[in-house]
């Protein structure tokens, strides 16, 4: 009985990393995909003009820091979430939540609690 337990407890935990590891892929898969769509749409644009004044040369300087920024700070923060993911496998997001967040989600679970025994 022990056994089957241990194993049981040892499965969910297996199971939990292995829906964390997943999650990661999935936000690299986005990561990729909007970035190669940001950087066609870059190109695309960049074509279409074809030096041309059409646009504000602000604007050009906006779109092209965008175009920089966005995939930087994307990048770190997919970067922290793999480091996580795959060098503290035993931090979950709650430990990382503020106290703050955790009171407020308690008090708005006992609410929600209330609410349903008042049905």
């Amino acid at each position: 009985m022990k056994e089957n337990s241990r194993e049981l407890v040892q499965f969910k935990k297996a199971n939990k990393r292995l829906k964390r590891v997943k999650k990661f892929y999935r936000h690299l898969s986005v990561y990729i995909i909007i970035n190669i769509i940001l950087f066609g749409v870059k190109i695309s644009l960049y074509s279409e003009l074809g030096g041309q004044k059409l646009v504000d040369q602000g604007f050009q300087d906006w779109y092209a820091l965008n175009l920089l920024i966005t995939p930087l700070l994307w990048g770190l923060g997919l970067l922290i979430h793999g480091i996580l993911v795959f060098k503290y496998p035993s931090l979950t997001s709650k430990d990382l939540k503020p106290n703050f967040i955790k009171r407020w989600e308690e008090r708005k679970i006992k609410e929600f609690m209330q609410e349903n025994k008042d049905l």
